[in-house]
Order: C-alpha cells, then structure tokens, then sequence
C-alpha cells in the first residue's frame, strides 16, 4: 500500500527558522537542516572571521579575546607575534557572593545591623558597600567571588547578618 499525500506545506528555510529559532538566529551565513530521530537539528553557519564586544573588549568567534576595543587604527609592529598570539583574559564578573553582597548593602536591615554590631551610621546603598568593601579589603564586590580570604571575611559578617536577623543577638 501506497501512503497517500494528503497535505503538503511549503514555507521557506529562513521563515520556518525564524519561527522555530527566532529572528536573530537567521543572521548566518548558511543552514543545515536534519532530521535525527524525533529531533529536527537546524544548524547556523556564520563568518569565520567574526569579531563581537563585550563591553571594552573585542572577541573572535572561536572566544579568544582580540584586543581591547577601540575608536583607534590598530598600530603595526607594536607586539611581538608571541604577544599577540596569547589572549588575554576577559573581564572578571561578579559571582554568586558579589550578588548576594550586592543585595545586602541593598537592604536596610543590612545598614542597621551594621550600625548596632560595628558602630558605623550608613544611611544608603552605597555607603553600605563602601563599608563592606573596606571591611573585606576589596576593591569591587567582584573580588568575594575570586579571593578565597576575602571570600572568607564577606562569609562571617554575611552570617552574623543572617543570624541577626533571625533575632540573635550578634
């Protein structure tokens, strides 16, 4: 027995990918489409040369970083090839232990307890992560998610915070 076509549909590839992927997935250069099983696999295809930024600083499609992006023409024979052949490292994000740092200073219970354990008035979200920072010794609420110690110090008065709150007096 012969299956019988009852309805074919005809939508072009870019129109059916960006329903099935979005728009912003249709910018390649090329598509492959394949069936595998119960799983319909669309692969884009860009420019192998593709550069994008990341805030100050330029990377290539492959991750390595390229340079730190500039309004400048790139000066010739500044490096060595060895130079510019090890990438640099991209910026450092805060983490975790930033962010729950970053909530704290955000919350007034936080500048009260800071008040009554330490003796320091802080009457902002600002003034309260200046106060952190210099308790901690950082620079940026980033450096708790990269040093183990200063990590350390932000976890004990995290903790007598948390504790603090839950009514024990600290």
């Amino acid at each position: 027995m012969n299956p019988t076509l009852i309805h074919r549909y005809t939508i072009p590839l870019q129109q059916a990918i960006e329903q099935l992927v979005g728009k912003e997935a249709t910018d390649g250069e090329s598509f492959l489409v394949d069936i595998d099983g119960d799983d319909l696999i669309i692969d884009i295809h860009g420019p192998t040369n593709l550069t994008f930024r990341i805030g100050d600083y330029e990377y290539t499609v492959d991750g390595h970083r390229g340079k730190e992006a500039t309004n400048e023409t790139p000066k010739s024979n500044d490096a060595s090839p060895e130079a510019e052949a090890k990438p640099a490292e991209p910026p450092r994000k805060g983490g975790p232990l930033a962010q729950r740092a970053a909530i704290s200073c955000g919350e007034k219970g936080f500048w009260t307890f800071i008040g009554k354990k330490f003796g320091v008035t802080i009457g902002s979200a600002d003034e309260a992560a200046a106060w952190l920072k210099a308790q901690c010794g950082i620079k940026s609420r980033v450096d708790l998610d990269y040093d183990e110690a200063k990590a350390d110090n932000f976890r004990e008065i995290d903790k007598s915070y948390r504790l603090w709150l839950e009514g024990y007096d600290v």
